[in-house]
């Protein structure tokens, strides 16, 4: 009797106290890998991994239920896609007992994670098994071996490490990129090794660096950059953005942390030369931290950044507050503080000025084409000695490149004066693009001009915020200045096209005061009563504006295009 009762809690005891063992099917998955896209494509391993690992299924009776891998990852960390698709299927199949590799290096380089990590197998039924490796992890000295493997894999892949930071860091201070190429350069020599590679600027990088030059000119939003590099085909984004305009790659250099920050001249062409490079740095150092700035387009602050306080000249910003828009000045020795309403009421007074009664077009059309065509004339002698200036910096940097190739000269010599020469020829070439315009050209853009000045205030009022904008600065290039305490409102330039409409004008409705229209144009004031006069533009640079002007003046829902191309003259 009492050795049936000692059967029974012994029974009870062993259930409780017992090693809890989890028993899975039996079957096991195959996981191959290796490290780069070039072993993957060249030497086999994949194949041969895959072959023993199934042979070893065979020999050890193990059922083989799936395969992973097959692909090209670092076992560096343990947070591979394929790798842990193959986790989350062992884990979820109670088929699965076993992961089969080729060695333990192709389950993980990690060490000490790679060890939890088969420990936290082994608890759930998965044993992870080595071909090449073979041992019984069942015992504390399987284990040990099998930790031990783990630990020397991770000890191997940190002597890798080391050796290629070594040799990177070396590559680096020679002056070549050992890295993805940002956008815009290709690398002609890609199988070679870095040293020996030849970097070349692409389309996109032709367009990239329009891109820099576009943002000095202050004249586009970051977002307006983004959307017209994209349509050239430059792959960047608003994340990307200030990381791409901020790489001194494009400068001619390289940096990093393997060197420390260290500038070094690269063996790469410069997309721009270093002085613009920085200007751009200091113009996005200017912005929020944010890659993009916000952008706030009220149609009830369009006066802003484009009005300055007329006794500090600080750009005036929109606020709003109990439900009443505001212009001020951010930082001034005399705070300055407008109702919005207001200074844009004394904005379209302004712009009344620039408009003429529609039976003096045809003269005034005349009248103003005639006084700019002889301005031209002046225009093409000065784009004759421009291109003479080119030509002779041409042929200079082609006397330098043969230097250079003769061994008369240091490449640091060459690069140098190679890079001041290029600069001096596109700021040439600039300044004769913009002297070069048509006499047929002029016509179209003094027939825009009055047809837009034809009802200015009107239009003005009507557009949206960009648009408002885009009509501000085409008259007024350089903004305008509100005097708080006279409550007046001057420009202190015109654009000479709308310039000469008040004067013109004027003279046409005057006849009688015998004020003849030359001596109106070679004033230097116009009369504008309750505002102060504005000067004409000295040099004035006329660019491509998309303006939905109607032909009445009226704004409609289609855009037109005045087109006043890169035309300078002087007043």
């Amino acid at each position: 009797m009492m050795k049936n009762l000692e059967n029974v809690l012994e029974k009870i005891t062993s259930q409780k106290f017992s090693k809890h063992v989890v028993i899975r099917g039996g079957e096991g998955i195959v996981y191959t890998r290796v490290s780069t896209l070039e072993q993957a494509q060249n030497n086999g391993s994949l194949e041969v991994q895959l072959k023993y690992c199934k042979q070893f299924g065979i020999n050890n009776k193990i059922p083989i239920a799936n395969y992973f891998g097959g692909c090209y990852e670092s076992a560096k960390t343990d947070g591979r896609k394929e790798f842990m698709r193959m986790l989350d299927y062992a884990r979820k199949n109670k088929n699965i007992s076993y992961i089969i590799v080729f060695n333990y290096d192709r389950f993980s380089r990690t060490g000490a994670a790679a060890s939890k990590l088969s420990e936290e197998l082994r608890k759930e039924g998965i044993i992870v098994k080595s071909v090449t490796q073979d041992i019984d992890t069942s015992t504390a000295i399987g284990r040990l071996q099998e930790n031990f493997f783990h630990m020397l894999n991770n000890f191997d892949n940190s002597l890798k490490s080391e050796r290629t930071i070594i040799n990177t860091r070396e590559v680096m201070l020679k002056g070549y990129w050992p890295y993805k190429l940002p956008v815009g350069y290709d690398n002609l020599k890609p199988k070679h090794r870095a040293c020996f590679h030849k970097y070349v600027i692409n389309d996109a990088g032709k367009e990239l660096k329009k891109g820099f030059y576009m943002l000095l000119e202050g004249k586009y939003l970051f977002l307006d950059i983004i959307d017209r590099l994209k349509l050239k085909g430059v792959d960047i984004t608003e994340k990307s953005f200030r990381h791409i305009f901020s790489n001194p790659f494009y400068a001619g250099y390289i940096t990093g942390k393997l060197v420390d920050g260290k500038l070094i001249k690269g063996k790469h062409p410069a997309l721009i030369d270093l002085k613009t490079f920085l200007a751009v740095q200091e113009l996005l150092n200017n912005n929020p931290v944010a890659g993009i700035p916000k952008v706030s387009r009220h149609n009830d602050v369009p006066l802003k950044a484009f009005a300055k306080d007329a006794l500090s000249e600080i750009p005036l910003t929109g606020y709003k507050t109990k439900g009443i828009w505001y212009y001020k000045t951010k930082v001034s020795p005399i705070p300055l503080n407008v109702k919005a309403e207001k200074l844009n009421n004394h904005f379209e007074d302004f712009l009344r000025l620039y408009q003429y009664n529609p039976a003096f077009k045809g003269k005034l059309q005349k009248t103003i084409s005639e006084r700019l065509k002889n301005r031209l004339s002046t225009q093409k002698s000065e784009s004759a000695v421009l291109k003479k200036k080119i030509s002779e910096k041409q042929t200079l940097l082609e006397k330098l490149e043969k230097k250079f190739i003769s061994d008369l000269i240091s490449e640091d010599i060459y690069q140098n004066h190679r890079a001041k020469i290029l600069e001096e020829i596109r700021l040439l070439d600039l300044e004769n693009k913009s002297a070069e315009i048509s006499s047929s050209n002029l016509e179209k853009s003094v027939f825009k001009c009055l047809q837009i000045a034809q009802n200015l205030s009107h239009t003005w009022i009507s557009a949206n915020y960009l648009q408002k904008q885009q009509l501000q600065k085409l008259i007024f290039p350089e903004g305008i200045l509100y005097h708080k305490q006279n409550d007046s409102v001057r420009t202190k330039r015109v654009n000479s096209l709308f310039e000469a409409i008040p004067i013109l004008a004027s003279d046409l409705e005057e006849k009688e005061k015998g004020d003849s229209p030359e001596n109106r144009l070679n004033s230097n004031k116009v009369p504008r009563t309750g505002f102060e006069p504005a000067h004409p533009c000295g040099r004035c640079d006329l660019n491509t504006v998309r303006l939905p002007i109607s032909p009445s003046g009226q704004i409609n829902q289609h855009c037109c295009q005045l087109v006043i191309q890169g035309c300078k003259y002087i007043t």
